[in-house]
């Protein structure tokens, strides 16, 4: 892939939407991101947001978010704006080189945006979106009255779709779907794996660690996308 551009600056507080107070509310959205992330939405409640957050009102989310679906939306609106301007200079770095961009390199510019925010000590945000991998899709927080949140990460998801011609069009978005659950699974575990050490299996012995991240990340995105572009097996 091309070498990517400079990093995205600092992200601004939360966007509107919600009562005023930014401090609290911030500080709300991020132990919620956090929460979420750490075991799942439907195992934190909104109350116990309020008291990690250090707010006494119990009813602090139902002010600044309206409920738990605004809340998430806030999450999502929070992060996926600067995701997606780094998308957009990603593709446009690939647009420069004058060739139609190939199904690896849309990848590249799909993902890596969340490989850098995996790493940044602020966020929990690619944890909170493995944890929507096997909910439906009209459960998921990122789409809103029917808009996708990400404009150019659903542009270059289509894009991609379109790359995979040896794939039956059914198989297509499954293929999309599993590959982009499996990378940010791996994104989310990279520091959670175990330390270098003897193992009697096979999968421990070769840890994460082991591997620097920019390595561990270009061959997860190559993995990624030999298993999209694989041709489909006769039935």
């Amino acid at each position: 892939p091309p070498a990517p551009p400079p990093p995205p600056p600092p992200r601004p507080p939360p966007p509107g939407g919600g009562r005023g107070g930014g401090a609290p509310r911030l500080r709300l959205l991020l132990t919620a991101e956090r929460l979420y992330a750490e075991r799942g939405h439907d195992a934190v409640s909104l109350r116990e947001i309020c008291r990690a957050a250090g707010n006494g009102n119990n009813n602090a989310v139902q002010y600044h978010f309206g409920d738990e679906a605004g809340l998430l939306r806030a999450i999502v609106a929070y992060r996926v704006g600067p995701l997606d301007q780094r998308r957009a200079a990603l593709l446009a770095a690939v647009g420069a080189a004058g060739r139609e961009p190939g199904a690896r390199e849309l990848l590249d510019v799909l993902l890596r945006p969340l490989a850098e925010e995996a790493r940044r000590p602020d966020s929990h945000y690619v944890r909170f979106l493995r944890r929507f991998g096997s909910h439906p899709p009209e459960q998921h927080p990122w789409w809103s009255a029917g808009e996708p949140a990400a404009p150019v990460g659903h542009e270059v998801t289509l894009a991609i779709l379109d790359r995979l011609t040896a794939v039956p069009e059914p198989l297509r978005r499954l293929r999309l779907r599993h590959a982009t659950i499996m990378c940010l699974t791996a994104l989310a575990d990279y520091d959670r794996l175990p330390a270098p050490g003897p193992s009697r299996d096979p999968l421990l012995d070769s840890p994460a660690g082991a591997v620097p991240y920019e390595r561990y990340v270009t061959d997860l995105f190559d993995m990624a996308s030999a298993a999209l572009t694989a041709p489909a097996s006769p039935c």
